[in-house]
């Protein structure tokens, strides 16, 4: 029987150290070589070829004298080729089952490796899991986040407790929405029925409030607004306002876009019998007409049935950069802040031969601009909530005019303020702050009072603010608050600065908090307030979107996906515990701020995200608008429950812009309603088309005044289903989407 072939490294001597500290302890060298040898002798039988060699050759060809000094343990750990050998012909031993003999040929398993067993091989093809059912990981797998996997098969309750959390004030807010709004009739807009039935369930400790408790709230509506109401400090706020009137003739000819006498034509109504109207700048009308059969609104208020639609259609004229519904407003009065800058024949005239391109990252001229308030009556139709009151019209209220350039951002204080005795013992009555940014990159403050029943229009000039500041050589982009005298700001050199708003001693006030968060122009900011106040979530133009705590941002810092076009609208959802926001494209994500990163896909729009309203705290339904013009609208806390849950979306309106050929009319706008509640589909639409004829990737590019600037949802809870949507063409939508 020929020989078995040998391993081919030489077999020599083992180098001897001065110090050998196996020898010193009465170990030999030459056991060990005995025992080594035994393991290793030569590679297994194969048969005798052209190109097989007697031993003899092999060594001496194989030139590998040099290596005589390698330790044969480290050929069998660092050599592949070397494996581990037994003598042909020897004997199995008895007590080893997995060696047997059959017909004298001895058969060993290939995949095995020494000293595993095949029930560990079994077991290695398993995952384990425990009791809950989470995977155990092995000794071998490396964890680099530290935190479970939410898309394994896990139980409700170890997948609650990663989205939300482990502790009450987590857990109870969840379980006390979810008996809310994870029914099908709210799978899309809120229904009136969900809204006026949340008082008669039974109410969670920390349910209503979202994780703080009922005294923390309390105090911080009553208390944390002391400083606003005190005879030093608060008194030295409202004094540092200066505000004047000025004539109408002024505002109209220098702050407001110039009035054109063509009126704006509207095709409205059901798809197959849509009615023209026209309506002028600074008009109202009631668009439910279009639905309305002929003496239908007579047999109304006999019947008491409700009409199709009611809502209010407005026009300001121009494009609206913003947009927002005032908070704390208890009565039946609501407001609504519109900016719309003026035209660029106006700007024109305060233009220089030698003025710079407008660029975002530097501060533009001090172009006039103006504020307008916009008023609002409602009427009950529950238990609880507000329909708009068709029989009132809406008026403009108030113009606060203002030489700081376009009106780019604003955000009022949705903080809780309770009424107290001195706010009916002034003139004027107080709507709110808010916190604005200007052209001029400054953020400013203003304290919102409109005179008490007063009927017509204030026109206001602003000469001072009641606070203002502006980074060294940045400007600021976005602000948002973080209590009732904080406001954190965002600046285009991609730091984020925090100002306390009371009054200092010195002469311009400084942020406490001033940091470097992003490497460029940071596009949007929101907090998680109120139960996290501390955490801030982030968007730069770069793509980045990072959550970042004020206590510590160094260390207490995370990012989600990357995306390669920057989406600047983001907003956090106090009821879902997630951020909400455009994503790449024609996309919706939502975020949890305890998985920031994963991304989940919420809606689909036929174009790329334009707009969305800012998450309210009376309902998860979010809306976002898009350049085709189209209106989407979606509830994503069935997703958070439950991330199996079939998402559901369903279009407000779309709406298309045209120019005319007639002189008398600015252009037309066609809006189409009556949109059904569909599946949500990622395959549905394709934003690249591919042409027929050239085979090339297309996309569909709108008129500028289809797509839709801004929408909104309004704060106070008797009218929480308000929703508002700016458009391009300069027309602004309000409706109770109540269904």
């Amino acid at each position: 029987m020929p020989s078995g072939r040998r391993s081919g490294r030489f077999k020599g001597p083992r180098a001897v150290y001065v110090d050998d500290p196996f020898k010193a302890a009465g170990i030999s060298d030459d056991e060990d070589s005995s025992k080594l040898e035994s393991l290793v002798k030569g590679k297994k039988k194969r048969t005798q070829t052209e190109d097989s060699a007697s031993d003899n050759e092999f060594v001496a060809g194989s030139g590998e004298e040099a290596e005589e000094d390698i330790d044969e343990e480290e050929v069998l750990e660092d050599d592949p080729e070397v494996e581990p050998e037994e003598e042909v012909g020897s004997e199995p031993d008895a007590s080893d089952p997995e060696e047997m003999e059959i017909d004298g040929i001895k058969n060993t398993p290939k995949k095995e490796r020494p000293g595993r067993s095949m029930s560990q091989q079994y077991d290695a093809n398993f995952k384990k899991r425990r009791a809950d059912g989470t995977v155990v990981p092995s000794d071998e797998e490396t964890h680099i986040r530290g935190i479970i996997e939410p898309r394994d098969h896990l139980s409700k309750g170890t997948y609650y407790s990663l989205t939300f959390g482990s502790d009450d004030r987590d857990l109870m807010p969840a379980v006390h929405f979810r008996m809310r709004w994870n029914k099908g009739i709210d799978a899309v807009f809120p229904s009136r029925f969900t809204l006026d039935d949340m008082e008669k369930k039974p109410e969670y400790l920390y349910g209503p409030t979202f994780g703080v408790h009922p005294d923390d709230v309390m105090r911080e509506s009553t208390h944390g607004w002391d400083w606003y109401y005190d005879r030093d400090i608060g008194q030295r706020f409202r004094k540092r306002q200066r505000i004047e009137t000025i004539e109408e003739s002024l505002a109209f000819q220098n702050y407001l876009p110039q009035p054109d006498t063509r009126k704006h034509g509207i095709l409205l109504g059901p798809h197959d019998n849509q009615q023209v109207f026209e309506l002028g700048y600074h008009e109202s009308f009631d668009f439910g007409i279009a639905w309305d059969k002929p003496g239908s609104k007579a047999d109304e208020s006999k019947t008491g049935t409700k009409r199709i639609r009611e809502g209010w259609m407005l026009n300001i004229g121009q494009k609206a950069h913003c947009m927002a519904w005032a908070p704390n407003q208890n009565g039946t009065t609501q407001y609504l802040a519109v900016a719309a800058p003026i035209t660029e024949d106006q700007k024109n005239q305060y233009r220089s031969e030698e003025s710079e391109p407008i660029s975002s990252f530097q501060p533009s001229q001090p172009f006039p601009s103006a504020l307008q308030i916009w008023e609002f009556k409602g009427k009950p139709s529950g238990n609880l909530t507000m329909t708009l009151d068709m029989d009132s019209k809406p008026r403009l209220r108030q113009v606060l005019c203002a030489d700081w350039g376009d009106l780019r951002r604003m955000v009022w204080c949705t903080l809780p303020r309770t009424e107290r005795v001195e706010d009916e013992e002034e003139e004027k009555e107080s709507i709110g702050l808010l916190a604005t940014i200007w052209g001029d990159g400054t953020v400013r403050v203003l304290d919102i009072k409109t005179g008490r029943g007063s009927q017509e229009t204030e026109f206001l000039k602003i000469k001072s603010p009641a606070f203002e500041a502006r980074p060294a050589s940045t400007v600021c982009t976005c602000v948002t608050w973080l209590s009732p005298t904080d406001l954190v700001v965002g600046c285009g050199n991609g730091f984020v600065a925090i100002w306390n708003i009371e009054p200092t001693s010195g002469s311009e006030p400084l942020p406490y908090f001033y940091r470097p968060i992003h490497a460029t122009y940071i596009l949007n900011i929101t907090s998680a307030y109120p139960v996290h106040p501390q955490l801030i979530v982030t968007v730069s133009m770069d793509g980045e979107t990072r959550m970042w705590s004020a206590l510590d941002p160094i260390r207490e810092m995370t990012s989600t996906g990357r995306m390669r076009g920057a989406s600047p609208h983001i907003s956090y959802s106090p009821i879902c515990q997630s951020v909400v926001g455009g994503d790449e494209n024609e996309f919706a994500r939502i975020i949890p701020i305890r998985r920031f990163f994963t991304t989940t896909t919420i809606a689909r729009l036929s174009s790329i995200v334009s707009a969305m309203a800012q998450c309210s705290t009376h309902h998860p339904c979010a809306l976002f608008g898009s350049a085709a013009g189209e209106v989407v609208g979606t509830n994503p806390f069935r997703r958070v429950v439950y991330n199996k849950e079939q998402i559901w979306q369903q279009i407000w309106f779309t709406h298309e812009w045209i120019p005319t050929s007639k002189t008398d009319t600015l252009g037309i706008s066609r809006f189409l309603d009556g949109y059904r509640a569909e599946n949500q589909k990622l395959a549905t639409h394709k934003l690249y088309e591919t042409n027929p004829v050239s085979g090339m990737g297309t996309s569909t590019v709108y008129e500028e005044n289809t797509h839709v600037t801004a929408l909104g949802w309004n704060p106070n809870r008797h009218c929480a289903a308000w929703a508002s949507a700016a458009l391009g063409c300069g027309l602004v939508r309000v409706e109770d989407l109540a269904v």
